[in-house]
């Protein structure tokens, strides 16, 4: 009896890293699947707003933990016609089972960042040096 507990012990020690890789690499294989499907649904998604107004967002769509879409739009708050379009948009670029459904479906809407002023750089006298490196 003793020679049967130590032999099936000595069988999963030995089988245990392979187990592991086996399970690491299904693992990583499944997150990779996820990020291709986030990143073609955020192609989808950016394709249909800027089809219809142009380059005025970036989305950003992410998988939930459930299995879910979550998207997440900067938008213009102080213009809710442009809101409302590319709410429309994205809207329409999941599939109806994936809209329908509350739970496996959300837009998040952040507010967009005022682009920065730039201004053009001042450029300054030379003071009498060489700038070679000869």
């Amino acid at each position: 009896m003793q020679s049967v507990v130590l032999g099936s012990l000595s069988v999963l020690v030995a089988l245990s890293p392979i187990v592991a890789l086996v399970a690491a690499l299904w693992l990583a294989g499944r997150r990779q699947r996820t990020r291709l499907a986030e990143i073609a649904q955020q192609v989808a998604v950016t394709d249909a707003i800027h089809a219809i107004l142009g380059a005025v967002v970036s989305p950003v769509a992410r998988r939930t933990v459930w299995g879910g879409w979550r998207l997440t739009i900067p938008v213009p708050l102080d213009r809710p016609e442009t809101v409302m379009q590319v709410v429309d948009a994205a809207y329409g670029a999941f599939s109806v089972t994936e809209r329908t459904s509350p739970t496996r479906f959300e837009i998040v809407l952040t507010p967009q960042e005022r682009p920065v002023p730039r201004r053009a750089p001042a450029l300054l006298p030379a003071r009498g040096e060489s700038v070679s490196w000869t």
